[in-house]
């Protein structure tokens, strides 16, 4: 259940806060909502200078930057559903997704009015634990490796992009550039890299076709210091649709490295996915698609599946 209320004053702020109570793994629920930005708990302002958010809240970059994992039908890789039928490996494979993407951390957030096609957004958030997840009076330190070099706990995260977007001649063209850092822990006398991420994406669109491309580069972000031959941890996703009338079509490309400490070969990670759509109207859509999923560590291969799902959405 989501609530919103909204008021505009006098002087033309205009305040909204957003509260949402979801069945999470707190209540017998589904653990996937927990910690996400769908879990979305924020009071917000707006006016002329642009909107300061507050709470727990999607990041800039999951605000601001071309998602093209969710453009084409059934919104696959980037909805996960294709995770539940299959058994990943156990090993890293590099992120697609920068880091802080879809989650709901405590923040304070500013994204800019648009200029001339640029926009702008910045946040600061004190660390990555404090969010729905969690209780209150939680730890925010990092206390296990697997949380830091998995990229769950930095703390002092800075998240900035800058966009822009404009039409020519029926040509939709879209672009983003964004920085994300973040300060690890010293767990056990260990220190571990700073968080330092770069990402890029691009929209083209043109009538009913759209295709964007995101580029996502962590580095050694994360891993340890001492350890000078992990790291390079990178993501490309490549994406395409068409739609026609009631009819929608896409494909949709997620390639991602990590070298492992003593590994000679990188870990790679592959995600090829079809989809197609139709649009029965009164708010019905059907979809399916077919899934690829690669996943080896150096020159062994750990994971190699390939599914069909189907689904079926109401809105109101």
């Amino acid at each position: 259940m989501v609530a919103t209320a909204s008021s505009k004053l006098d002087n033309g702020l205009e305040f909204i806060g957003v509260f949402s109570i979801m069945k999470d793994g707190d209540s017998g629920g589904d653990s996937d909502v927990e910690g996400v930005s769908t879990d979305q708990n924020d009071v917000s302002v707006s006016g002329g200078f642009g909107t300061i958010t507050f709470g727990n809240s999607g990041s800039t970059g999951t605000m601001m930057h071309y998602r093209a994992s969710t453009i084409i039908p059934t919104a696959e890789p980037d909805g996960a559903v294709i995770g539940h039928f299959y058994t990943a490996g156990g090993n890293t494979y590099g992120r697609a997704d920068e880091v802080g993407y879809a989650e709901d951390s405590m923040k304070i957030r500013y994204l800019s009015p648009v200029f001339d096609g640029f926009s702008f957004g910045i946040q600061y958030g004190s660390s990555l634990r404090s969010s729905t997840a969690r209780g209150s009076a939680s730890d925010m330190n990092c206390t296990t490796v697997a949380d830091q070099t998995g990229h769950g706990c930095y703390a002092d995260v800075i998240d900035a992009v800058i966009k822009y977007e404009g039409d020519f001649d029926g040509v939709t063209f879209g672009a983003t550039y964004g920085m994300v850092g973040g300060n690890t822990n010293i767990i056990a006398g260990a220190e571990y890299n700073d968080l330092e991420a770069d990402i890029f994406t691009v929209n083209l669109g043109y009538g009913g076709f759209t295709l964007q491309y995101k580029y996502a580069d962590h580095g050694d972000s994360g891993q340890l210091k001492s350890t000078t031959d992990d790291g390079d941890d990178t993501g490309s996703t490549i994406c395409g649709v068409y739609a026609a009338g009631n009819i929608s079509a896409g494909v949709c490309s997620v390639e991602t490295e990590f070298k492992e400490s003593g590994v000679s070969v990188k870990n790679e990670g592959s995600q090829m996915v079809y989809g197609i759509g139709y649009n029965l109207g009164g708010g019905v859509m059907l979809e399916a698609a077919y899934a690829s999923i690669e996943q080896s560590q150096g020159t062994t291969t750990d994971t190699d599946a390939d599914m069909v799902i189907s689904k079926i959405s109401f809105g109101f």
